[in-house]
């Protein structure tokens, strides 16, 4: 059981992670986000799939 939540735990701290990277990073400039979602322009790009409503995927 203590596997289960050290599992569930390392898995929030790196999803956790990157939402703050992104967030961070297109806040203070370092990452494009033409959008202005807080999801840098190359993660979109990258998962098309999880982001396919988003505009900045169209025309690119």
């Amino acid at each position: 059981m203590s596997e289960l939540v050290i599992v569930i735990i390392g898995a929030v701290v790196i999803v956790g992670g990157v939402i703050l990277y992104a967030v961070i990073s297109t806040a203070t400039g370092l990452e494009e986000d033409e959008n202005q979602n807080y999801i840098p322009d190359w993660i979109e790009r990258k998962f098309p799939k999880i982001f396919k409503g988003s505009k900045d995927l169209q025309d690119k």
